[in-house]
């Protein structure tokens, strides 16, 4: 019960990585706030999470409205007295798919609508909203979510690469500037994670040293992050990624 008592926000959490964040913190005792625009998928992880003898609500969060990002922390921290914890998960996963060519093709449009998802929303209203909380709590951990993508160059990604390489800066920042607050603020760098943790995950992925990842490894990283086991660990961009960004055979073979 490493995060008994405290509570979190999760974002992004009806599938994928921030699901496993939001059962794992539960499991550890952790209040959580299940976030996403889709009310079914968020429903069933709270029923899931509730079953299996931990305590979360379904917040429906539009991560590119700042009203409802600013809506969802302050209902959050109103409705359990407090807010200890900031998991910056979310991404324009639908827009990023969609918009894989060189950056001279790009619309501002597109560009935009990336940075607004995978930046703005995400990192800047959630903290810019979250960390009053956190102050008001006595301090805390934010855990953001940044890719390898950020670390190296891959073509057709450009906004995508320079959100998340803004992630990586900014979390130096707030990491210095909320010190006094007792609030830590670090990011996980995440390879290529399959999609759900039921899957085997063997086998080397294309530039992995490992195998590919599944939810859960980025889980376990972010529930050590937030826990006091990491209470001198800030600042810092913590690789769970298989060894992809340190690979340059790969490069080389490539």
């Amino acid at each position: 019960m490493r995060l008994a008592g405290k509570v979190a926000v999760v974002s992004g959490s009806t599938r994928g990585i921030g699901r496993s964040i939001a059962e794992m913190f539960a499991g550890e005792g952790c209040k959580v706030a299940v976030t996403g625009r889709t009310v079914d998928r968020g429903t069933k992880v709270v029923q899931r999470i509730t079953e299996a003898g931990g305590e979360a609500t379904f917040f429906p969060l539009d991560i590119t409205d700042e009203s409802s990002v600013r809506f969802v922390m302050d209902s959050v921290a109103d409705r359990y007295g407090k807010l200890d914890i900031l998991v910056n998960n979310a991404a324009p996963t639908d827009a990023v798919s969609t918009t894989v060519k060189p950056l001279t093709d790009y619309t501002t449009e597109e560009w935009d609508r990336i940075i607004l998802g995978t930046l703005t929303g995400n990192v800047f209203w959630a903290c810019k909203y979250g960390i009053p909380h956190l102050v008001a709590a006595g301090g805390g951990s934010v855990v953001n979510i940044s890719s390898g993508q950020s670390l190296i160059g891959l073509s057709g990604f450009a906004a995508y690469s320079a959100a998340k390489g803004a992630i990586n800066s900014m979390t130096r920042t707030l990491a210095v500037e909320n010190s006094r607050h007792h609030i830590r603020v670090n990011t996980i760098i995440v390879g290529r994670v399959i999609a759900h943790s039921k899957d085997s995950g063997v086998g080397v992925g294309r530039g992995h040293l490992t195998r590919l990842g599944v939810p859960n490894d980025i889980a376990y990283c972010a529930t050590w992050l937030a826990s006091d086991e990491a209470a001198f660990v800030t600042g810092s961009l913590v690789t769970a990624d298989g060894g992809f960004t340190v690979n340059g055979d790969a490069i080389v073979s490539s």
